[in-house]
């Protein structure tokens, strides 16, 4: 379990037209395999911001936990309207913007934490922020942005924003014992895995009831207990609550190689009248199966009872029978989208080792007639299973850079051999990870600039399948108004439209090499290309 602090304001004088500090602190398908992957806009990049920090600090790389965005106008800007307010004055701008702060800081601390269950350790479920702003009568914006996260007193150097190495290197010591668990497992079936990680977690902890029990007196505590460090460090006398249980499971996860397609996330809620948290896992036949180590660690419930379990209900409540109890699992409201467009699902079926087939391709219910074709074959061919739900394509949402290269990558069969060198904004635990490596091994990408989020464009999604397909050279130049004998992309326009993937845009004349393509012109593009 665990508590969110709540958010205390200091008031500052705003003054029109200037940049005036303000003060904070607050408490704290694509099916992705991280919350942080649905991001987008400044939601993203305070993620990645302060995703970096947050595994520079957990590797003992910096101290400080505090990052400074400086902003443009309109990367973080408000109409008055879109604050509540009339007009802007020097008395009523703190309050509605740091309403908007907290709600966005608030989303990309609960991505991070659902994300990094070993590189929060340190943390204290808190932060804190300031801001410069300039405004006119109707419009606010931001000029910079500061956000530190709290050090937990465990791990707390000099000030509540910084950490003491000497901690943080004894913390992660217990890294060794996590991979030893991982590399003894290794050679046995994925369920085999994920029933061995249990075990493991249910023999090196017992569940800390002093630490309930203080929290029952004062719901601010936080620290070790609700973290992972207590499971792994071979101290019988060190437990964890609820929270330590889920982050040691996805842990366990996070470091496999699965060899169906399994990803494991971590979810927040109730279960009966308690706040809790547990883990919901994707299996290789592509249902999402409840995973409660925590209640797997209770002799009176038995490990199967709750532990890839079926359940019955749907959206955010479901229950789960074991034999004359029941327990009710509901999502956090804040749960919802984070990984899907609604709550993540649970099967209504159990899971059955070795007996459960593969998910059948889906009938996508979105899609027009002009992609619909095209996205039934990427979902036949294993390039993409839709995005937000099992029946949904998203054809009109943008293609981001990381999806078209994944398509690609997985249309050349998922090659895994490379020299894996580093690429900006692209981690192991993205689901993009192998793809991106594949592409930037390809010579497809920049690795210091490339960023996974960004919308891809028709010139770079006819470069990218033309580099894929081999780059091979077209007979002739097709003449286009708008694309430049020497632009990069110049030769995979003329192979496109060669082999019948694209004839341009609007009219005969042009291309528009700068539009945004949709995941239906995407799946439009690689149909044609790998089928002409």
């Amino acid at each position: 379990m665990k508590k969110r602090f709540t958010a205390v304001f200091l008031a500052l004088v705003l003054c029109i037209g200037l940049a005036v500090p303000a003060f904070a602190s607050a408490a704290p398908s694509e099916v992705p395999s991280t919350a942080g992957e649905r991001l987008s806009g400044m939601e993203r990049r305070i993620y990645q911001e302060m995703r970096d920090v947050v595994e520079a600090v957990a590797a003992g790389k910096r101290t400080n936990t505090e990052t400074v965005l400086s902003l443009e106008k309109e990367e973080m800007e408000w109409s008055v309207q879109e604050l509540g307010l009339s007009s802007a004055d020097d008395g009523n701008l703190e309050d509605a913007l740091n309403k908007k702060i907290d709600a966005l800081l608030n989303k990309v601390y609960t991505c991070l934490e659902l994300d990094l269950p070993f590189e929060m350790f340190w943390a204290n479920n808190s932060w804190s922020w300031y801001w410069y702003q300039q405004h006119t009568d109707s419009t606010v914006w931001l000029t910079s942005l500061t956000v530190s996260f709290d050090v937990s007193p465990d791990y707390r150097g000099s000030s509540k924003t910084t950490v003491d190495p000497a901690k943080i290197a004894q913390a992660n010591l217990v890294k060794k014992t996590a991979e030893s668990i991982v590399q003894a497992n290794a050679g046995k079936s994925d369920y085999e895995k994920l029933t061995a990680y249990r075990d493991e977690i249910c023999a090196l902890n017992t569940y800390n009831d002093d630490a309930y029990d203080a929290l029952l007196k004062d719901d601010s505590v936080y620290g070790n207990p609700w973290q992972l460090i207590h499971v792994f460090d071979n101290d019988p006398t060190t437990n964890v609550l609820c929270e330590g249980y889920a982050k040691a499971f996805k842990y366990l996860c996070d470091l496999s190689d699965f060899d169906g397609d399994v990803t494991c996330y971590i979810v927040e809620g109730t279960e009966g009248k308690d706040n809790h948290m547990w883990n919901v896992v994707r299996m290789e036949d592509g249902k999402f199966y409840l995973a409660d180590v925590t209640y797997s660690d209770n002799s009176q419930i038995g490990k199967d009872s709750v532990f890839m379990a079926y359940a019955s209900g749907n959206g955010k409540q479901y229950v789960v029978s074991a034999g004359s109890q029941r327990y009710t699992y509901i999502y956090r409201d804040d749960q919802e989208g984070l990984f899907t467009d609604g709550f993540l699902p649970l099967s209504s079926t159990p899971y059955t080792p070795n007996s459960n087939p593969p998910a059948p391709v889906p009938e996508f219910t979105d899609v027009p007639d002009w992609c619909a074709k095209e996205a039934q074959w990427a979902a036949q061919e294993g390039i993409t299973n839709g995005y937000g739900s099992e029946t949904t394509f998203a054809p009109g949402r943008d293609c981001t850079q990381a999806e078209i290269l994944t398509f690609l990558w997985r249309a050349a069969g998922k090659p895994t051999e490379g020299i894996k060198t580093p690429v900006a904004n692209v981690k192991e635990s993205d689901y993009f990870y192998q793809a991106v490596m594949w592409a930037n091994d390809m010579g497809m990408i920049d690795p210091g600039t490339f960023d996974p989020s960004k919308p891809c464009t028709r010139s770079q999604a006819v470069l990218y399948i033309w580099q894929a397909r081999g780059s091979q050279a077209a007979k002739a130049a097709t003449g286009f108004t708008d694309v430049p004998d020497g632009a990069a992309y110049a030769k995979a326009v003329d192979w496109a439209v060669e082999n019948g993937i694209t004839k341009g845009d609007g009219s005969e004349d042009t291309f528009a090499p700068d539009k945004v393509c949709s995941r239906g012109h995407i799946a439009c593009f690689l149909y044609r290309a790998y089928n002409n």
